[in-house]
């Protein structure tokens, strides 16, 4: 599963303050940019809040990353390499034993489960895709086109072997999909939910949302 940053205390302020230069701090700013950025959006987030958020002083925020655009870059490969793992396993569902609606529904649970992993997500990508420009591109490049590689050879074999609900493509299946779980993640994000909250959310997601797409 892909690993969490330390959620930030209420107030946005971790405590003590990260070592200067260290991977906890920068650590840190990853996460509390995310945070920032997924609450207020790009344009109404600043490094000031960012740095406060994170317990560092502003000034290492632009000696380790030079502008928030950069920072910004920063935080999607990071949710980039932090999706990793769950897409390396989907990809490994290629080929593999078992019928193809094992696999389409083992490759779909791990799509819906690594972004129930990262709460911030689902609100950071809405925002980000919803206008173009640069940073459209830089995350469809960086996440969203891996991942649908990954996931789209499991749906084209769906496809053949008329296990998906309707006769859409399957990009169209997986936008469904993510548009599908985007906005109870959204809305749940209004609560303040447990882990066991989180981990009953998103296995309820993958209960209700596979029978969407799937006819089997």
């Amino acid at each position: 599963m892909p690993v969490k940053h330390n959620a930030l205390p209420a107030g946005g302020r971790r405590r003590g303050r990260p070592a200067k230069g260290t991977p906890a701090a920068r650590e840190a700013i990853l996460g509390a940019a995310l945070h920032g950025f997924s609450r207020k959006g790009y344009e109404g987030t600043g490094l000031r809040e960012i740095a406060d958020g994170a317990g560092v002083d502003p000034a290492l925020i632009s000696h380790q990353f030079g502008s928030k655009f950069a920072l910004w870059k920063a935080v999607v490969d990071d949710i980039a390499q932090r999706l990793g793992a769950a897409r390396r396993s989907i990809e490994a569902l290629h080929g593999a034993s078992g019928s193809t609606e094992e696999r389409v529904r083992e490759g779909l649970t791990r799509f819906i489960t690594a972004h129930c992993d990262i709460p911030e997500l689902s609100k950071f990508l809405a925002d980000e895709l919803s206008l173009p420009g640069e940073r459209q591109d830089y995350i469809l490049r960086a996440v969203w086109e891996p991942y649908q590689d990954a996931m789209l050879p499991l749906l084209r074999e769906a496809q053949a072997g008329g296990l998906l609900r309707h006769d859409g493509s399957p990009e169209l299946t997986l936008m469904m999909v993510m548009g599908a779980i985007t906005l109870p993640l959204l809305m749940m994000r209004r609560y303040a939910l447990s882990k066991q909250d989180e981990v009953e959310l998103s296995c309820r997601l993958v209960s209700d949302v596979l029978p969407m797409v799937l006819a089997a």
